[in-house]
C-alpha cells in the first residue's frame, strides 16, 4: 500500500504542477497586448509625436512581413540610434517596425 500511495502522490504532484505552467502560459498569452482600435485612428493619433523625433521622415500603417499583421512602420532618413531608441517598440497594441529609407522628397511635376 505505501508504494501506491506514493506513486498517486508524485502523480498529483505532476498534475497539480502541470496545470501550473499550463495556467501561466495561458495568463502570458492574454497579456498582451490587442489592439483596441482601428491602426488607421492609432496613426493619426500618434504621427505627429513620431514625426517630431529626429531623422523620421513618415509613418504608415503597413503589415508585418507575415503580410497579414498590421503594424506602424516609421521611416528614418538615416540610420540612428538614438532616434531608434526613441521609437516605441509597440503602439496601443500594434508593433512598430522602423525602416531606413533616406530622405524622402516630393517630385517635380512633369
Amino acid at each position: 500500500m505505501p508504494h501506491i500511495r506514493a506513486t498517486v502522490s508524485v502523480s498529483l504532484v505532476v498534475l497539480v504542477l502541470s496545470s501550473i505552467v499550463v495556467c501561466h502560459q495561458n495568463m502570458a498569452q492574454s497579456t498582451s497586448p490587442r489592439p483596441n482600435r482601428d491602426i488607421n485612428v492609432v496613426l493619426a493619433a500618434h504621427d505627429k509625436e513620431l514625426l517630431a523625433i529626429a531623422d523620421v521622415v513618415g509613418v504608415y500603417a503597413g503589415t508585418l512581413q507575415d503580410s497579414q499583421t498590421p503594424c506602424l512602420r516609421v521611416m528614418l532618413a538615416r540610420k540612428n540610434p538614438e532616434s531608434e531608441r526613441k521609437i516605441p517598440r509597440m503602439i496601443d497594441g500594434y508593433p512598430v517596425v522602423i525602416q531606413v529609407t533616406g530622405t524622402i522628397r516630393a517630385l517635380d511635376r512633369p
